[in-house]
């Protein structure tokens, strides 16, 4: 039997815009790193709470 092999379409990280691998198509990464997961975060309360 052959594996199925899916390719996917490479995202780039949402905080610094560097392309990132896609190793599982079922949940794609977002960020390069827990640092840029937590500085989108804090950047989007900031925005939210100033509007």
């Amino acid at each position: 039997m052959r594996s199925i092999q899916i390719e996917v379409d490479p995202l780039e990280c949402r905080f610094c815009r560097r392309p990132l691998e896609q190793r599982r198509w079922w949940a794609p990464k977002r960020f390069c790193n827990g640092w840029h997961r937590l500085k989108y975060r804090v950047c989007q309360v900031v925005a939210f709470v100033l509007d």
